[in-house]
């Protein structure tokens, strides 16, 4: 069944790749209208909107899937099936999400990814994934509830369609709710502590679902409601939510050892990257970071979940790497952490320099602007301190190591190929909304200084030891600004909760409740049958007796 489910994808992202052809060509948008049912009062139809945008975000979804699929004949050793079906049923749901231009089919959509993420988060059904999957689900539920008062709101107006222009005479009121509902589902701050905490699911899951699809949702949405956005006024609550959980995240990253939590860290800044360009207007150029970033990010979970597997720890400081074992997976791990610091003419090189670029003749803040620059330094940093401690560490054990199978290496192949040159031949593409840049030489040359610099002072970052005092700076910056402490509260009442309703039903006080309430129903329906059993006359009789009596 996984081989005929991989041979599917491959047929549909090969569909996909010549409607994509096409559009691109012809400079056209493909409408499909589905008519579900006709009844007497009228007909229920299902709108999928197929253009330039939505046909590269569905085809990078599928491209990604596929490799997860490969790869997770080599991961998931148990319940295999049930895990492709969880699967198949989220990429359902994102490829809705993306080709829905009316609300309707976007909720359908955005609920399905949040039950199933919620499934593959707690795939492993221990205590830790039940409890990391429930308070995933309690924030996005924060965000369903205003995405479905959004659309309460926009009953008013004349059609569902956000292509509609009716939307843009309309007040800021459903704007906000919607963008409330980007931010936790991108987790933008406050919602920023379920990313770390979703870690708890399978790698493969998280290379899928906390890289380049879920959490992009939030992007993908607003910069589907371009023209609102710039109309409401938004731009400055954009830019200031994502610079604070840029910096949390940037700052939060240098001490972060875990691997999985390192990387999903990374993704929270290149997040909150997307959001500052979306805040000055950059709309084209943040879909073509969004799906730069889905080829690289995806790539770097695939590698730290073979070398995860390989040393069985997810702590940097005791992983280790053999270069003869792990060949395929220590190119790609090393080319894609390259990507992600934008190294020259490799794909994030094209949208990553171009932002900044932007970003420093905007006329921003300068405070903001230099926040901007050194934060983007920060990248180049734990990108580096990965690669280093990997590359570096020697193996302690003198046994030999599983060489990497054959899935694992197909499902990096197809990541790593696009990593490196999708960013190149995207940007003859799009169009992206620059205009032509004049630069001096100092600005031009301010990226590879950065790196420069970072390369220097990586040497001290990368000696960091265990034996350090935890000062109050390092626990607000290991606990995300304090933000897990929300998390833990909240597992903390859900744990007493649970255990005040285990003891009541020990007690027996549950089933005592359930047994009077049937005794109560049993002798009302008693009560009703000899009622109905009275003759006409007799009743009528009863009747006037009582009301003489309350008269």
């Amino acid at each position: 069944m996984i081989k005929n489910a991989i041979l599917m994808m491959y047929l549909v992202m090969f569909t996909l790749v010549l409607a994509t052809m096409m559009i691109f060509s012809k400079n056209k948008t493909i409408m499909i209208e589905w008519k579900m049912m006709s009844l007497s009062s009228g007909d229920m139809n299902m709108f999928f909107l197929l253009d330039e945008k939505s046909s590269v975000f569905t085809l990078m979804v599928m491209m990604v899937t596929t490799s997860i699929m490969i790869y997770s004949q080599f991961y998931i050793q148990k319940k295999k099936v049930m895990f492709l079906k969880i699967l198949i049923m989220f990429m359902a749901s994102m490829v809705m999400l993306i080709l829905s231009p009316n609300m309707v089919t976007l909720i359908m959509g955005w609920e399905g990814l949040g039950m199933t993420s919620f499934s593959l988060i707690m795939f492993y059904q221990n205590k830790k994934s039940v409890m990391s999957s429930m308070y995933t689900m309690m924030m996005n539920r924060v965000g369903d509830i205003t995405l479905m008062v959004a659309m309460m709101i926009l009953m008013n107006y004349s059609s569902w369609m956000f292509l509609s222009m009716e939307y843009l005479s309309s007040s800021t009121s459903w704007v906000t709710l919607m963008t409330v509902s980007m931010f936790s589902k991108s987790a933008q701050v406050p919602f920023s502590s379920w990313l770390t905490e979703a870690m708890a699911a399978p790698t493969p899951v998280s290379a899928l679902v906390h890289s380049s699809t879920l959490v992009t949702a939030g992007i993908y949405l607003m910069i589907r409601f371009k023209s609102v956005m710039m109309e409401s006024g938004m731009n400055t609550v954009v830019l200031t939510v994502a610079m604070i959980t840029l910096s949390m995240a940037s700052m939060n990253s240098l001490l972060e050892m875990d691997m999985k939590k390192l990387v999903a860290l990374s993704t929270l800044s290149q997040i909150s990257i997307m959001f500052i360009s979306i805040s000055t207007n950059l709309y084209s150029l943040a879909f073509f970071h969004m799906i730069m970033h889905a080829t690289f990010k995806s790539l770097i979970f695939l590698c730290s979940s073979t070398y995860i597997s390989n040393s069985n720890t997810q702590d940097l400081r005791k992983m280790y790497s053999t270069s003869i074992n792990l060949l395929v997976t220590n190119v790609a791990f090393n080319v894609a952490s390259m990507v992600l610091c934008a190294l020259p003419f490799m794909s994030s090189f094209y949208s990553k320099e171009i932002i900044m670029e932007m970003i420093m003749i905007t006329p921003l803040n300068k405070i903001t602007t230099l926040t901007f620059i050194i934060l983007m330094m920060v990248t180049a940093s734990y990108s580096l301190k990965m690669m280093i401690i990997i590359n570096m560490n020697k193996m302690n054990l003198t046994m030999k190591m599983w060489k990497e199978t054959s899935n694992q290496k197909v499902s990096s192949i197809i990541l790593l190929i696009p990593s490196v040159i999708l960013g190149n031949s995207m940007s003859w593409f799009m169009e992206l909304n620059k205009n032509v840049i004049y630069l001096s030489i100092t600005e031009k040359l301010i990226p590879p200084m950065m790196i420069f610099i970072t390369t220097v002072t990586i040497h001290s970052i990368s000696e960091y030891k265990m034996t350090q005092p935890n000062k109050i700076a390092n626990q607000m910056l290991t606990y995300m600004w304090f933000m897990k402490n929300l998390n833990l509260m909240s597992k903390m009442m859900l744990m007493t909760q649970k255990i005040k309703m285990l003891k009541t039903t020990e007690k027996g006080m549950v089933i005592n409740q359930v047994n009077s309430l049937i005794n109560f129903i049993y002798k009302g329906t008693n009560l009703l049958f000899k009622t109905n059993q009275i003759h006409l006359k007799t009743a009528i009789l009863i009747m006037i007796i009582f009301m003489m009596i309350f008269i």
